[in-house]
C-alpha cells in the first residue's frame, strides 16, 4: 500500500491519479505532470495534507515496476502526521476514473480532489474527486458507502454554480439482499440512478461499471436492478454532462428499465392473482369433490346399515317365526301331551288284565299293575312283569320280598319245571 497518495501544493491537493491519462485508447503516465511534479518535490513545494510539514517526494516511473506514490522526505514535518493511508482500491478507482475523464472529456482543466470551498463558500470540507471547471462537469466516488453522509451530499449538491455531479461508488457496495441499502438510496435520491465501478488493478482498459437502481419488488424486499452495464471506457459523457451507454443516456435508459421493471411487478401481480384464482378454483373444487365423496359416502354408508338392518329385521324375523313355531310344537306337545295324559287317566280305569297294549302315560312311561297286590305304578316299581296274558300286570319289588304267595307261587314253578 502506498504511503501517500496525495499531496498538498500552494494550498491545492494532487492526487497520484493526476500522473495518469489516456491516449487513444491506451492508459499511460503524462510525461509533463511527471516532470512538473519532480520540479516540485525537488524545491520541497510538495507537502504531506494533514498540516504535519513533511515534504512529500513523488515516487514514479514504468507503472508495471513501481507503484505510484508520494514519498516522506526524512527530516521534514514539525508534528506527528495524522495522514491515513489510502486504500488501493480506491486509489485504482481515481486512476481510472481520471483516465476515462480525459479520454471522453478531453479536457485540460480536470483536477483531482478539489474541496468544495474552492467552488462555493462553505465551512465544511467535503470535495469532488475530480472536477472540471469549464465543462462544469464532476465525479464524486466513493470506495465505501460508511461514508455516504447527508450533510456531505447536501454541499456536492448544493452548490450553485451549475456543476453536474456524477456519483460513483466501488462495486462491492452493491447488492441488497432484500434489505433497504440506505447509503446507496442516498445517491439515486440525488442522481436517479447509481453507478458502481469495478477496477482489476489500475487497468482503465479493464474497469466495469453498473448503472442500477434500487427499489421493492412485490414482495416488499428490495432489489438491486441493473439497466447498464459494459467496460467504463464504453461510456460517453454527452455534451449535457449525461452519461451516454450504446446510444442512449443513462436517464433514458432509467426510464425504459423503470417502466419494464414496474410491468413485471404488475405482471407477477396479475400472475400471483390468476394462481390465486386458479388455487381457489381448485380449492373449490376439490371441495365439492370432497362433499361429492362425503354424500356418496354417506349413501353407502346408508345403503350398508340399510342392508344390515334388512339382515337383522330378516333374522328377528326368522327368530320369530322360529320361536312362534317352537312354541307352536310346545303348546302341541302340550295338547298331545295333555291329551296323553286324558288317555292315560282313562286307561288307568281300565282292565289291566285284560287290556292288549301297554298302559303308558303322557310321558310314555309304562304303567304296571301287580297281580298280588294291585298297586299300580310305574315299570322301576316292579321286580318283574309282563308276558303272555298279562302284558300289564307284574310283581312289585314290595310283593317280592315280602309277600308269602309270591314264594309259593314260585316254588309251584319250580316243582312243576322238574317234574317235566
Amino acid at each position: 500500500m502506498a504511503q501517500r497518495t496525495v499531496a498538498l501544493y500552494k494550498g491545492k491537493y494532487i492526487g497520484i491519479e493526476s500522473i495518469y491519462t489516456v491516449i487513444n485508447g491506451r492508459q499511460i503516465n503524462i510525461p509533463e505532470k511527471l516532470k512538473e511534479l519532480r520540479v516540485k518535490s525537488q524545491n520541497n513545494e510538495l507537502f504531506c495534507p494533514c498540516g504535519c510539514g513533511t515534504n512529500l517526494i513523488l515516487v514514479a516511473g514504468d507503472k508495471n515496476l513501481r507503484e505510484q506514490h508520494f514519498r516522506e522526505k526524512n527530516g521534514t514535518g514539525e508534528f506527528d502526521c495524522t495522514m491515513p493511508s489510502e486504500g488501493k482500491v480506491s486509489v485504482d478507482s481515481k486512476i481510472v476514473l481520471k483516465c476515462w475523464l480525459d479520454d471522453k472529456l478531453a479536457m485540460q482543466d480536470i483536477e483531482s480532489r478539489v474541496p468544495i470551498d474552492t467552488v462555493e463558500e462553505t465551512i465544511r470540507k467535503p470535495e469532488f474527486t475530480f472536477l472540471s471547471y469549464e465543462r462544469k462537469i464532476a465525479i464524486r466516488y466513493w470506495r465505501t458507502r460508511a461514508n455516504i453522509i447527508d450533510d456531505k451530499l447536501d454541499v456536492l449538491n448544493g452548490n450553485l454554480t451549475g456543476i453536474k455531479v456524477i456519483y460513483i461508488v466501488d462495486s462491492s457496495n452493491g447488492g441488497t439482499e432484500g434489505q433497504y441499502p440506505e447509503a446507496l438510496m442516498k445517491l439515486q435520491d440525488k442522481q436517479g440512478y447509481c453507478l458502481l465501478l469495478l477496477v482489476e488493478e489500475s487497468d482503465y482498459d479493464k474497469a466495469y461499471l453498473k448503472a442500477v437502481f434500487y427499489d421493492k419488488d412485490i414482495d416488499g424486499l428490495w432489489t438491486e436492478n441493473c439497466f447498464a452495464e459494459g467496460k467504463l471506457k464504453d461510456y460517453l459523457i454527452g455534451i449535457d454532462n449525461s452519461i451516454i451507454k450504446n446510444g442512449e443516456s443513462l436517464d433514458n435508459l432509467l426510464v425504459n428499465a423503470r417502466s419494464q421493471f414496474e410491468q413485471k411487478k404488475q405482471q407477477e401481480l396479475e400472475r400471483r392473482e390468476e394462481e390465486k384464482c386458479l388455487r381457489e378454483e381448485q380449492y373449490q373444487k376439490a371441495k365439492e369433490e370432497a362433499e361429492k365423496r362425503r354424500i356418496q359416502y354417506e349413501r353407502e354408508q346408508e345403503e350398508a346399515r340399510r342392508k344390515i338392518q334388512e339382515q337383522i329385521d330378516a333374522a328377528e324375523k326368522r327368530r320369530i317365526e322360529a320361536e312362534q313355531k317352537r312354541q307352536a310344537e310346545i303348546e302341541q306337545q302340550l295338547i298331545e301331551r295333555d291329551k296323553r295324559e286324558k288317555e292315560f287317566q282313562e286307561l288307568l280305569n281300565v282292565d289291566f288284565v285284560t287290556y292288549p297294549k301297554q298302559i303308558r302315560d303322557a310321558n310314555n312311561n309304562r304303567w304296571i299293575k301287580c297281580e298280588f297286590c294291585g298297586k299300580v305304578a310305574m315299570e322301576k316299581e316292579f321286580g318283574s312283569y309282563g308276558g303272555p296274558g298279562h302284558i300289564n300286570l307284574g310283581i312289585c319289588k314290595e310283593c317280592d320280598a315280602t309277600n308269602p304267595l309270591v314264594k309259593q307261587r314260585t316254588a309251584d314253578l319250580s316243582n312243576t319245571l322238574r317234574r317235566k
